[in-house]
This record gives C-alpha cells, structure tokens and sequence, in this order.
C-alpha cells in the first residue's frame, strides 16, 4: 500500500505540475514579458534583462519571506489560469460540436441552413453524375455488338464522364449526411448515429451504454484515447484564446493565438473523426455481441431486422 500511495502521488504530482503548472507559467512569462516589450520593442531582449536586474536588485527581493510569498502566488497564478484554460476548453467543445448557447442559436440555424444547401447542391451533382455515368455504361453495353467504330465512338466519349469519386470526396468534406449543426464536427458525430441506424436500424443514443459494457478492454482503450485527443484539442484551443489578452499590449502574442488555434482545430477534426469511426466500428464488430447478450437470436451477421429489435429492447417503448 505504501509502495501503491507514493506512486500514484508522483503521478499526481506529474499530472498536476504539466497540466496546470507549466502551461500557466509559461503564459505568465508571456504576459510579463509584453507588458515589458510592448508593441515598440516587442524583441527588445535587452530591455527585458535589464529589467529583471532591476527586479533583482531591490532590497525586497533578497528577504526569504519576500521570495516563499512571490513563488506562491505564481504558482497559484499559474495554477488558476491553467483551471481557467480548462473551463473554455469545455466552451470550445460545445462549440465545435455545435451545441451553441441560445444566444447564439439564431447564428447556428443560419450555419446550418447554409451548409445543409451546399451539401444538397454538392449531393446533387454527385447523384447526377452517377446517373450520366450509368448512362454511359448502359449505351457503351448497347453499342458493343454494333462494331469496333461505334465502341470506339464510345469510349471516346467516356472520357468527358463527370469524376464521380471527386463529387463524392466533395460532398463528403461538406458532411457525411444531410447537415444539422452549423459545425462538421457535430454532424461527423450525429453522422455516426445516422449511419448505424440506416445501416442496422439501431438507435446508437440507447445502444451506446449496453454496448460498452461488452466491448473488451483494446476498444475502450482505442475509444478513450480518441475521446481524450477531442479534450485536449480543445483545452490548447482555450490556451489560444487566453493569449488574446496578452496580444493587447504585446502583439506577437497574436501569432500564438492565431497558430495555437489553427493547430488545435486540425487536432479536433482528426480526434472528431477517429471517434466516431471506433463508436461505429464498435456497432459493425460487436453489435451481435449486444443482440445476443440481450436474448436477441443473430446468428450470423446483424442486419436491420436485429437492430430493430434491439432498439425495441433498449427503448423501453419510449
């Protein structure tokens, strides 16, 4: 047990020190440093150094109390803006997931018509040249017997057939399916649901927890991992948008907010996406694990008529 307590008090202390300790000092150090710079001088390194001496120099600096009382508070400065990080980076998630406060809901439904009608138009072009191009197939099959010029009036023709995968890849980018939240990375996620209820006619919403308990311990691993790189992304993104304030009076700090961002949106499309492809992995591969735990006969693959009635089951009548 002794052995058991110091070690997950070094890992406390490892987690406590690189989440909250290290990133708050280093924005402290920021915004001493610009408040320093300012905007005239904002790599005057001399100036910086010559004001530390400064610092250093004054009688109150060298008193022990003096020197014990300045590191707690930078310390528990540090610590609390680290908290602060962590609270808009729950803020940042909503956001990304297009869960918006309702004043801002009026913005979401004009983001998500907007996106709904390019992805109805990029559909539609997608469809249409599905369609030219089993046009195409079907004359080329027709004309095959009518002799070698009129197949190679044909394929000469086939070559101007619309690129279907590159219509496809561009619809695709829009949303998976039809749009509903004004942001991709809530629709990647309500994507998922829709897929596996077209697909098995589950309801993934009352799946979810029963399914869980029979997943083995590589898939929550694999899902908690994914799960956690979303939270991260979105705690570095709240980090950006604290080094606004520090941008007031020492403008490099506005590249940090501006690559910071950039960086952290990227991390959160890719987690986005990888979550939600383990959650509908984890329906393809262990959704007959759940239909036979619930006394559902599947014997060979799960298919919608299953799915139905595990969601009957799961449901409740609800």
């Amino acid at each position: 047990m002794t052995a058991f307590l110091a070690t997950l008090g070094g890992k406390l202390a490892d987690t406590w020190l690189s989440l909250l300790v290290l990133p708050g000092l280093l924005y402290l150090a920021v915004a001493s440093a610009g408040s320093v710079l300012g905007h005239r001088n904002p790599f005057d390194h001399g100036l910086l150094i010559e004001r530390i001496d400064t610092m250093a120099a004054a009688p109150a600096t060298h008193s022990p109390g003096t020197v014990v009382l300045v590191a707690a508070l930078v310390l528990a400065g540090s610590a609390g803006v680290s908290r602060l990080a962590g609270a808009l980076g729950g803020g940042v998630e909503r956001l990304w997931l297009g869960d918006w406060p309702r004043p801002l809901r009026p913005v979401a439904r004009a983001l998500t018509r907007r996106r709904a009608r390019r992805w109805s138009a990029a559909d539609a072009r997608y469809r249409q040249a599905l369609t030219a191009r089993a046009r195409r197939a079907a004359s080329a099959s027709a004309s095959a017997s009518e002799g070698p010029s009129a197949l190679g009036d044909v394929r000469d023709d086939s070559t101007t057939a619309p690129d279907t995968a590159e219509l496809g890849e561009a619809r695709n980018l829009i949303a998976l399916t039809h749009p509903t939240r004004p942001t991709w990375m809530g629709d990647r996620l309500l994507a998922a649901d829709a897929r596996v209820h077209r697909s098995y006619a589950i309801d993934l919403t009352s799946a979810w927890p029963r399914l869980w308990l029979l997943l083995p311990d590589t898939a929550h691993t694999e899902i908690q991992t994914a799960r956690a790189a979303l939270t991260g992304a979105a705690r570095r993104a709240a980090w950006g948008l604290l080094y606004v304030l520090p941008a007031l009076w020492w403008w490099p700090a506005a590249v940090i907010v501006a690559v910071t961002w950039a960086g952290a949106w990227r991390q959160g499309r890719l987690a986005v996406h990888e979550f939600a492809e383990l959650v509908e992995a984890a329906v393809d591969l262990h959704g007959r694990d759940l239909a036979t735990a619930l006394g559902i006969p599947c014997e060979e693959r799960l298919t919608a008529a299953e799915g139905l009635e595990i969601t009957r089951a799961l449901r409740k009548g609800a």
